[in-house]
C-alpha cells in the first residue's frame, strides 16, 4: 500500500541521523562563539583605561584661546591674565 523498502527506511533513518547531528553541531558553534564572545567583552572592558577628570575651560580675552582653568600657563601675551 505505502510501498516501503528496507532501502527508504534505511535511508529515512539516515536523513535522520544527519540533521540530529546537524544540529548538535550547530548548539556546539554556538556555545563556543558565546564563550569567545564574553572572553573578548571581559577582555575589553579589563583593558579601559579609567576615565579622566574633565576639567573646567576658561577663555583668555586677550588671546581668544580656551585653556584650563587649574593649569592654566601664560601664552606669551604681555596682557595675558594666567602669566600673572
Amino acid at each position: 500500500m505505502f510501498g516501503f523498502s528496507f532501502s527508504k527506511l534505511l535511508l529515512l533513518v539516515l536523513l535522520i541521523v544527519i540533521v540530529w547531528v546537524a544540529f548538535r553541531y550547530a548548539k556546539r558553534i554556538e556555545a563556543i562563539r558565546r564563550v569567545l564572545r564574553d572572553e573578548m567583552q571581559r577582555r575589553q572592558t579589563a583593558r579601559r583605561p579609567p576615565p579622566l577628570p574633565a576639567e573646567d575651560l576658561v577663555r583668555c580675552a586677550p588671546c581668544g584661546a580656551y585653556v584650563a582653568a587649574r593649569s592654566a600657563t601664560a601664552c606669551g601675551r604681555a596682557d595675558c591674565p594666567w602669566g600673572r
